[in-house]
């Protein structure tokens, strides 16, 4: 049975409302999916016929039929305006071939430039890589000439009064081995970068790098002897 009512509020965003019925105090819930021509707003006060029904435990108006609408203003507007336009858009592209090739045309200028910056940008990595790989050849080749000089220029071994009487005897094969022993041991060490006692290996090497080696950090007193406490004898 069809009862009359009038909306009394709806909410444009969520799509729903209720109506009051007409004679009673008493609201239904509407549903916009249950409105015909929704592409007529709807307003506050307008008549309505429609169906009670109960969904899921709650009753809601359905089969509404709008009372206060225009004959005119039934017509399905929406699919008369998709047709208009429609035939609008196609009349466009049938009259304005031009407009589409220059669109094109452009879209394509705009692929090339992007990919010219991008072929650009990844030869510009490609060159500072290999900047990169020859100033680091550059520094090796630096490193190898400072050790080799290093190596070279060892300062002149001068011994006391004790060593040079002890050298003055008769020397054996045993004798002149435990002479030149230092100085193969020197021989072996080369300034490397190392400053601290806690990176040496024995007090010969600790001796060498104090006397040979810039900004060492090994002899805290300044008495001439490296890493007393390391190689504390």
């Amino acid at each position: 049975m069809f009862v009359e009512g009038i909306i009394k509020n709806y909410n444009t965003e969520r799509g729903f409302g209720f109506i009051e019925l007409i004679g009673e105090k008493k609201d239904i819930f509407f549903h916009i999916t249950d409105v015909p021509h929704r592409h007529i707003e709807l307003k506050s006060g307008e008549r309505l016929k429609f169906l009670i029904v109960e969904d899921k435990g709650k009753f809601k108006a359905t089969n509404i039929v709008r009372l206060d609408l225009k004959p005119l203003d039934s017509v399905d507007t929406p699919v008369a305006n998709k047709a208009f336009k429609n035939s609008v858009s196609q009349g466009h592209s049938r009259s304005d071939p031009k407009k589409a090739t220059i669109i094109t045309l452009t879209g394509l200028i705009i692929v090339v430039i992007l990919a010219g910056l991008v072929f650009q940008k990844y030869q510009s990595y490609q060159q500072s890589q290999r900047i990169k790989a020859a100033q680091l050849i550059e520094e090796q080749k630096k490193i190898v000439i400072a050790q080799r000089q290093a190596l070279g220029d060892l300062p002149e071994i001068k011994l006391s009064e004790k060593t040079e009487q002890v050298l003055d005897v008769p020397s054996t094969p045993h004798h002149k081995m435990q002479a030149e022993q230092p100085v193969k041991a020197q021989a072996q060490f080369s300034c490397d970068g190392r400053k601290h006692c806690s990176q040496m290996h024995s007090r010969e090497e600790a001796i060498f790098f104090l006397k040979n080696c810039p900004n060492t950090k090994m002899d805290g007193d300044n008495d001439g002897e490296p890493c007393e406490q390391q190689f504390r004898h």
